[in-house]
């Protein structure tokens, strides 16, 4: 007969499989959230339009003309859209319950005459499910979108002459400079990068996982959370991140980093900068407590951000 010690032990070994899967669930298929506005909403004229990454799915985003021939090409957090963030959308995985507006972010790239480019990475807003049925790689499958922004601009007679840069967020700069990297001949024309909080998912989870439980608790889960990582993805979770991919960046680098940021550890982005060539440059946000803080700063902070893309484009 079981005694009441196995029964306690036999339930503990099940809570913890089951929240480290769940949590392993949460890195690699990440949130789809609704895109309720679009550029019209900001008194933007604006283009649907279709990219069409190299694995044969379809993104779907937003030509925003300008009147320069230049081009900024945003991309987004993993779990936000095109759009950003809306508090209308709730669920266990949501990291934060404020709005975040990105076409704020590009309205002020609008009335400086840029062009600009947004879409929605695949798993993501109006974009395609991945052929690994929904499954994220937090850059490693993602920057196949990115590349494919890059082929878009290329086949547009109206825009294959335009310098391009880019303004990229979280998940969406480590997509950026991982493509960077793996297709360099595609991103000659880019001038500069603005790389916001870039990260290596292992220390979000990390650093995430203490926060929501206790350091000795998140430290017993994140061997197995990691297995799942893996299990689910096919991917390392080590390898979620863009720092072996950072050497070969070839354009001056802006990386933006919140300093309170509760959810990294602030050597990571660190070494991404160290590993960087020069030109290149540091900012630090100050005086916020939320990491997405950090991805609403621009809409209503823009000066850093249109001095930088002003100086290299």
């Amino acid at each position: 007969m079981i005694n009441i010690a196995t029964i306690i032990i036999i339930f503990i070994l099940v809570i913890y499989l089951i929240v480290s899967y769940v949590s392993a669930y949460g890195v690699t298929h990440l949130n789809r959230q609704p895109v309720p506005k679009n550029p019209a909403a900001y008194g933007m004229d604006f283009e649907d339009v279709d990219l069409k990454p190299s694995d044969g799915i379809t993104v779907r985003g937003w030509l925003i003309p300008g009147s320069l021939k230049k081009i900024i090409i945003m991309t987004h957090v993993g779990g936000l859209t095109k759009y950003g963030s809306t508090t209308s959308y709730k669920n266990i995985f949501k990291l934060y319950n404020k709005e975040i507006e990105f076409l704020k972010t590009a309205l002020h790239l609008h009335k400086k005459g840029y062009n600009v480019l947004m879409f929605d990475f695949r798993n993501h807003g109006e974009s395609d499910a991945s052929p690994k049925n929904g499954v994220a790689g937090v850059g490693l499958y993602e920057y196949k979108d990115v590349v494919a922004a890059m082929d878009f601009i290329e086949s547009r007679g109206d825009l294959k002459d335009t310098d391009v840069g880019f303004v990229s967020f979280c998940m969406g700069a480590n997509s950026t400079i991982i493509a960077m990297s793996k297709e360099p001949d595609k991103f000659k024309k880019v001038k500069c990068l603005m790389a916001i909080q870039p990260i290596s998912m292992s220390v979000f989870v990390s650093t995430y996982s203490r926060k929501v439980f206790t350091p000795y608790i998140a430290d017993t889960l994140l061997p197995l959370v990691k297995k799942f990582v893996k299990w689910q993805s096919g991917c390392d979770i080590e390898d979620m991140s863009p720092k072996d991919y950072v050497k070969d960046i070839k354009v001056p680098t802006l990386y933006v980093q919140a300093r309170n940021d509760p959810w990294t550890e602030l050597s990571d982005i660190e070494g991404f900068y160290k590993d960087t060539a020069e030109p290149k440059e540091f900012y630090w946000i100050e005086k916020t407590k939320h990491r997405f803080e950090s991805y609403s700063y621009f809409q209503d902070n823009p000066e850093k951000m249109l001095e930088w893309l002003e100086k290299w484009m």
